[in-house]
């Protein structure tokens, strides 16, 4: 066990190593731990027994400790989030979540299949198994797409096929809700995804746009008929940038035999720019399902790459890229007004605590649609990491979140409503002023302390600046 404050306040924490909770034989949460199914670069799957219904289980813990990134709990957290709200015969069923502070797992159905990834290894598919994978697997995208959920991820490894080539969705650490806040677009601030998949609006920052999925859907329908990536696996952001303009060889050019209508099926959802792909999962699904309702263009027609000047013209086209304007989702959602609670999570202040929970209900009372994010800063990682969760990076981040929603926990606030942030940074007032104008809030609640000095700018506290410089209105609480 370990605490990050020594006092014995009502807000004080102790927390037990992630890796002590989940040891095998242990019981958590009425799951009987067993044995590791899979260990991921994020997450580890284990197996486990649902000793009130006796069905096996598996459990997905976030890695945290000494080499593990942040980006592991955040990742988990948005996971965590969207399977709650997710309900699709194509996404294995969420069982129920744990507590970040006491037992942080997703317990979900234990799907029967084969990765689409080990599918592959048995090139060359048949075109028949090809449109038929390809049609379920639209369908699929389309059943999260209708929830208002962009995965973000779509690869081979996060597709499962059972016997009876039903499409299973997994790993939505990367995903984006229209309905939540969006906790990597905050904390992270790049295009994230993995590299042969991840879409152009991606690259750029982007992760609104559902078409995004469409143009991964066509990277893996390109490799299944192929046996290859269409842009390769490039490793820095100029050779992702590479498919601002590019076009991969034609299919034809590789497997003589691919149909013309599917070919057009394949470039077209690899469109750089979103407005020129199919704008819908259902469409695609329709025409894989009636090869004759494809309208074939110029696409159909290529059996060999791209000319030097067609090339050159294709990059001149996508000088100072922007990405497609987002079409309005056919369920609107009004923003309801932002209240942004920086909370400072690294003093034990009880009385503070208390008196800005107070606020926060008084603030929400006037906006009972009204939405909170709350934030809280990290001045450093350690520079070495110890062998002890709470001597690593993203065990003090754990350890500042835990925190952050124990202080939230008295305002009750719906999941959908509430977000939390931990950012680390060397000045706090210019994090929360940025974060602030970022998300249009319309009010800003922050403790008035003498404790949190400004590192940039010593002689001017954090309220001082925040005060000054925020975006829009700011409610100072003051012991």
């Amino acid at each position: 066990m370990f605490s990050l404050f020594q006092s014995k306040s009502p807000y004080s924490i102790e927390i037990e190593a992630v890796e002590d909770i989940f040891q095998e034989g242990k019981t958590v949460d009425g799951f009987f731990i067993e044995g590791q199914f899979h260990q991921g670069g994020m997450a580890i799957l284990k197996n486990a027994k649902d000793i009130e219904t006796n069905q096996q289980v598996l459990l997905k813990i976030p890695q945290v400790g000494k080499d593990q990134p942040i980006e592991n709990l955040i990742c988990f957290e948005t996971e965590l989030t969207i399977l709650a709200a997710l309900k699709s015969p194509y996404v294995p069923r969420f069982i129920r979540g744990g507590n970040m502070a006491t037992t942080p797992y997703i317990a979900m159905e234990k799907v029967i299949g084969e990765s689409l990834e080990d599918i592959l290894q048995r090139q060359p598919l048949p075109f028949d198994q090809i449109i038929l994978i390809a049609a379920n697997l639209a369908r699929a995208i389309q059943s999260i797409h209708q929830q208002e959920v962009i995965h973000l991820d779509l690869k081979p490894d996060n597709i499962l096929v059972d016997a009876q080539f039903q499409i299973y969705i997994i790993d939505f650490g990367l995903a984006h809700h229209n309905r939540f806040p969006d906790l990597l677009a905050e904390e992270m601030r790049k295009g994230i995804g993995s590299a042969p998949y991840i879409s152009p609006e991606q690259i750029a920052g982007l992760r609104q746009d559902l078409r995004s999925d469409i143009f991964s859907f066509g990277v893996i329908l390109y490799e299944m008929v192929t046996g290859t990536l269409p842009f390769d696996h490039p490793q820095t952001l100029n050779g992702l940038r590479k498919r601002y303009w590019e076009q991969p060889k034609p299919p034809r050019a590789i497997r003589q035999d691919t149909p013309p209508w599917l070919q057009e099926i394949i470039l077209r959802c690899l469109e750089p720019f979103a407005k020129d792909r199919y704008q819908t999962a259902t469409h695609i699904r329709q025409l894989l399902r009636e090869p004759s309702a494809v309208k074939l263009t110029d696409r159909a027609k290529k059996i060999k790459p791209l000319s030097f000047w067609q090339s050159m013209q294709r990059w001149l086209n996508a000088t100072g890229y922007e990405p497609s304007e987002i079409p309005r989702s056919a369920i609107i959602y009004e923003q309801a007004p932002l209240m942004v609670a920086a909370v400072n999570t690294s003093n034990d202040d009880p009385e503070m605590f208390e008196r800005m929970q107070r606020a926060a209900e008084n603030i929400m009372r006037v906006f009972p649609e009204g939405r909170i994010s709350c934030i809280s800063m990290m001045q450093s990682s350690p520079t070495f990491e110890g062998p002890t969760e709470i001597e690593s990076a993203s065990g003090l981040y754990r350890n500042h979140l835990v925190r952050l929603q124990k202080w939230a926990a008295p305002l009750h606030i719906s999941q959908e409503r509430i977000s939390f942030h931990i950012f680390e940074t060397l000045d706090p007032g210019a994090r929360i002023i940025e974060f602030a104008k970022d998300n249009d809030a319309a009010v800003i609640l922050i403790g008035a302390t003498a404790e949190t000095p400004n590192r940039v700018v010593p002689w001017r506290s954090v309220m001082t600046k925040v005060v000054e410089e925020g975006p829009c209105s700011v409610y100072v609480v003051r012991k």
